[in-house]
């Protein structure tokens, strides 16, 4: 059985990655040069961020915090309490050369579907985004609440989908019934079930906690989770380096290989990987395909930045979406 989750961007987990992420854009449009490590957790109103940041930036976190909860859908008045402060003097040059252990990072990819990814991990998140269209964009939807999870199982030719959605004073029955005609038109041999334990009439981060960086399944409960880098700058490898993984496993599909996995270790303070492992399908390696110069942290810096990379990388996560500098 292979299976896979997505969250909507309401959901308390996803809130927390968007609110950290959109500090992170923030610092960096201002001082390209920060270096950061942003965390939030919240729930029930009240949602505190914390950090260590070397930057020159100086802008309202506050403001920051509620324009993300905003976008993510959250409607309720919420409480931002900040705790992000400047390191110590004497802590600013270790930070400025990175994080002091070694960062291992993974990357997939697979000719299984067109965005390259696994078809359960495909197939739930194009449901998610049409939930999220639904909402944001049909009156009919209003009803729909911004928080939900997509959960898929592929086990031979049998796919099963859950969908654990909150839907407000909207009958569940009726609520169920839309939902399915929705998953049809994507999946139409789907064994479907939807809020399987009853009526759910409110989640999200009013009604739950959440935290940043917990949601680590990106490929799959399959293959080694990945962080993707919630809450670091650019130049940190827990994200850059899992963006260049990811960038060099389609470039080995492209080359041929049916499914490439990409391991990548970076020492601290280095810009290069300092090992290199990549396997195909059949586990045949092959590293001696890649190009090492490809895998730098500078690439990152020099051809991919641009505003809001973070906050769209968080979205849906950060491999399998069209439009984003590693998957073009």
């Amino acid at each position: 059985m292979r299976s896979a989750r997505t969250r909507l961007p309401g959901h308390p987990d996803k809130v927390c990655d968007l609110v950290v992420e959109s500090i992170v854009d923030e610092y960096l449009r201002r001082d390209p040069e920060s270096r950061l490590c942003i965390n939030a957790i919240g729930g029930r109103g009240a949602i505190f961020v914390c950090g260590d940041v070397n930057s020159t930036a100086d802008f309202d976190v506050t403001a920051i915090v509620r324009q993300a909860l905003g976008r993510a859908g959250v409607i309720q008045e919420f409480e931002p309490f900040i705790a992000i402060e400047q390191v110590a003097p004497e802590q600013k040059e270790q930070m400025t050369q990175g994080p002091a252990e070694s960062v291992t990072v993974v990357g997939y990819a697979t000719k299984d579907t067109v965005d390259l990814l696994p078809r359960p991990v495909s197939l739930s998140r194009v449901i998610a985004k049409r939930l999220h269209d639904l909402r944001t964009s049909d009156e009919a939807w209003f009803w729909l609440g911004a928080d939900g999870e997509v959960t898929v199982h592929e086990e031979g030719d049998e796919i099963y989908v859950r969908l654990l959605v909150e839907h407000g004073n909207h009958d569940l029955s009726l609520a169920r019934n839309k939902l399915t005609e929705v998953v049809r038109a994507l999946a139409p041999e789907a064994r479907i079930k939807i809020n399987p334990l009853g009526p759910n009439e409110v989640r999200g981060l009013h009604n739950m906690s959440g935290a940043s960086g917990k949601d680590v399944l990106l490929y799959g409960p399959m293959l080694p989770a990945v962080r993707g880098g919630i809450g670091y700058d650019l130049r940190h490898p827990e994200k850059s380096g899992a963006w260049l993984a990811r960038a060099a496993a389609r470039k080995l599909v492209a080359q041929g290989a049916k499914s490439a996995m990409l391991q990548l270790v970076f020492e601290a303070g280095d810009s290069f990987p300092s090992h290199v492992r990549a396997r195909d399908e059949k586990g045949n390696d092959l590293s001696s395909q890649l190009n090492k110069d490809e895998l730098s942290i500078k690439r990152v810096l020099s051809d991919w930045q641009r505003p809001g990379l973070s906050s769209e990388a968080a979205l849906w996560g950060f491999a399998g979406q069209p439009g984003l500098p590693w998957e073009d």
